[in-house]
């Protein structure tokens, strides 16, 4: 679909600013990532200048005028647009989804808190979170460059499958956590593999055709079964 969005985008003002305003609504939901997953794990928070609720509806609001913007482009042209207009918006639509479960972890760390510390799956953990955080690097370039092999670079189902398997370690064995840290383990854990899944969602959206967006391409998927028969 990265070809129907340049076209768009070329050819339209508001979509422009659709775009625009898309990559900033992306740059905030990381920014309010970083924060709450550092208050959570007790860490320095790295933008103390960011009040991530004010930024949920910043990000709320941006939302509203890409919806807006899209629906005027459409009125004036017709449907010619459409396809590349839904992508637009179901893009935005993530990235709004990654806002809520960023002050998701937010009020969980607020609620417990304490310092999470997973215990013997607390190096699983910390890698995990390099990787959402290179995520959002490699989608926010993408997305912001139109680079539909940047996107393809990250697609796979790795990344929410190691998620997956923390949580059957956290429900089936004896890792050595008392329940309060066990069970804000498995919701950030939880929080954390949904906004993976949604970045995911946005690279779709840049190398899949239409009908296939927010599907993984069937060479990602089985590859990742191939691994899992083989493990």
């Amino acid at each position: 679909m990265l070809k129907e969005l340049i076209k768009l985008f070329k050819k339209s003002n508001l979509f422009k600013e659709a775009h625009q305003d898309a990559c900033v609504m992306l740059n905030r939901a990381n920014n309010m990532f970083d924060n709450a997953s550092a208050q959570l794990r007790g860490r320095e928070i790295p933008h103390p200048e960011i009040d991530i609720f004010y930024e949920e509806r910043k990000v709320d609001k941006t939302e509203r005028a890409v919806r807006r913007k899209v629906l005027i482009h459409l009125s004036a042209t017709g449907a010619m647009d459409t396809p590349g207009a839904i992508i637009l918006i179901g893009i935005v639509i993530d990235i709004e989804r990654v806002g809520d479960y960023t002050t998701n972890i937010l009020e969980l760390a607020r609620a417990a808190n304490m310092k999470l510390d997973a215990g013997i799956l607390e190096d699983e953990l910390t890698d995990i979170e390099l990787e959402i955080e290179h995520l959002f690097d490699v989608v926010s370039k993408a997305f912001e460059e139109y680079d539909k092999d940047v996107a393809e670079s990250v697609i796979n189902k790795k990344l929410t499958g190691r998620c997956e398997i923390l949580l059957h370690q956290l429900m089936t064995e004896d890792i050595g956590l008392n329940v309060k840290n066990a069970v804000v383990a498995a919701l950030y854990i939880r929080y954390l593999k949904r906004i993976a899944a949604h970045l995911l969602n946005i690279a779709t959206s840049l190398v899949q055709p239409f009908e296939n967006v927010r599907f993984m391409p069937e060479s990602a998927t089985v590859k990742y079964k191939q691994k899992k028969e083989r493990e």
